[in-house]
């Protein structure tokens, strides 16, 4: 596989030199009994009203993580960490985009089944997180509510939505294991409070998450120049310092708890303060992620399809496709962002569909080509100058290799000429996108769950209604 190194091994060390300084010097504000107790016991230090790590602590805790995560799905399960390349898509968007052009709307119920069936049947997304928050359904049982229509409608392995409470990560482990068991590989999310600040409910949550046993993502969203430093070194250590606190905290919970490494810091406009996905900085930040992630030999989930732009247009086209070919370059382990739109505030089901077709495109990257006396095709070459024809078209070596050399799209025109289009019609990759949505929600079926696991997510549900 095709690979590139984006921060260099002493620029990786500096940072993680860096990054134990602050967790040594500078130190986490940490509130909740059981987490502050857990690191004092081992260690940890108060200092000026915070909590401060030694990087002895720290290295250990590390050295617990395994390489290697397995996340499940009802039906199969992949591994991060193995090498291999995945992808899934953006989680808890707040708002629906109708279609292309259309107006926004706030997310339902509906919205957070329809597009899992969908990204059930995108054959490049090969984990799921629930895709909406819905807004039709109280505040306690949303999360919830959002693994629960999730599980029921897709067979892939799932991500689950981000928690952000020791009881809400035990309600989701209770749900995960209606349905997978007790040797569940559902992975949680958990985000602390940029900078450096762990509320008693996060490090509730992290604690909680860690004693059920289930993946742990940290998922650390600072924001450069405004709760991280202005230059992008200073905020990825700032970054990776939650992330190792967030891990640090998990693995004293529960030794070799697996846990993927993510990154989620995003640039910002500094005449308004806003957060911005699709600048360049989006894909550096994030293979400069991989290569941190990777110092600490975890599995590594980043941004990837990712834009700033409210439409389907070529804005979002180049800035999506720029920003996941650079981490994927740098070997992420997992892409995040499938149908993000407006930086991960609402989506369309097109744009799942049209970032389907780019992570494909990506894929076709990574692979890059062989070389060997096959491929080289030396003695093919020989044979056709000594025909009459001079042409490979019919040979058999063009029939065999023709399909793994050339990738070939299904949603952009492929070398259809001016009037063959016009005369179809003109039609675009946004219009092709949404029949292809419209073809796959009328004829994808998912399994259904069986009826005694169904019965159990409903009560769970209706106990926190």
């Amino acid at each position: 596989m095709l690979s590139v190194s984006y921060l260099s091994d002493q620029d990786v060390e500096a940072i993680h030199q860096t990054t134990l300084r602050i967790l040594s010097e500078v130190g986490i504000v940490l509130g909740g009994e059981e987490a502050l107790a857990l690191l004092l016991d081992h260690g940890a230090a108060r200092k000026d009203g915070r909590v401060c790590l030694p990087p002895e602590l720290v290295e250990h805790c590390l050295a617990l993580c395994p390489p290697q995560v397995r996340l499940e799905g009802r039906g199969g399960k992949v591994t991060l960490g193995t090498g291999d390349l995945h992808v899934h898509n953006l989680g808890g968007a707040r708002d629906v985009l109708d279609r292309p052009g259309g107006d926004l709307r706030p997310a339902a119920t509906h919205d957070v089944a329809e597009a899992a069936r969908l990204l059930d049947a995108l054959e490049n997304v090969t984990t799921v997180t629930p895709f909406y928050t819905p807004r039709d359904v109280p505040p306690a049982a949303m999360v919830p509510t959002m693994f629960g229509l999730t599980v029921r409608h897709t067979l892939k392995p799932i991500n689950g939505p981000g928690v952000q409470s020791g009881p809400e990560a035990r309600v989701l482990a209770e749900m995960v294991r209606v349905v997978f068991g007790e040797d569940a590989a559902v992975s949680l999310g958990v985000s602390p409070v940029s900078p450096l600040e762990f509320p008693a409910a996060i490090s509730g949550a992290i604690v909680e998450v860690a004693r059920q046993g289930l993946p742990l993502g940290p998922l650390p969203c600072p924001q450069v120049g405004v709760s991280a430093p202005m230059t992008l070194a200073g905020a990825l250590a700032l970054q990776n310092a939650e992330a190792l606190a967030s891990i640090t905290l998990a693995q004293l919970m529960r030794p070799g708890l697996p846990v993927v490494y993510h990154g989620r810091l995003a640039a910002v406009d500094m005449r308004s303060v806003m957060p911005i996905w699709g600048n360049p900085e989006t894909g550096i930040i994030s293979a400069a992620t991989v290569a941190l992630g990777h110092r600490y030999k975890l599995p590594v989930n980043v941004y990837g399809l990712c834009g700033s732009g409210n439409a389907l247009d070529i804005q979002s086209g180049y800035e999506r496709a720029i920003n996941a070919l650079l981490p994927a370059l740098a070997g992420a382990d997992e892409l995040s962002g499938i149908g993000e739109m407006a930086g991960g505030t609402f989506s369309c089901l097109a744009q799942m569909v049209i970032d389907d077709e780019i992570a494909a495109m990506i894929r076709r990257v990574l692979r890059g080509f062989a070389v060997d006396e096959e491929t080289l095709a030396l003695e093919v070459t020989a044979g056709v100058m000594d025909g009459a024809r001079k042409m490979f078209l019919g040979e058999d070596h063009t029939l065999d290799h023709m399909r793994s050399e050339v990738w070939m799209r299904t949603l952009g025109v492929q070398g259809a000429d001016w009037r063959s289009w016009v005369e179809g019609g003109r039609e675009t990759v946004i219009d092709r996108a949404e029949a292809r949505v419209a073809a796959i929600l009328a004829d994808h079926e998912v399994p259904p769950l069986p009826d005694d696991q169904s019965a159990e997510l409903d009560r769970i549900l209706a106990s926190l209604e």
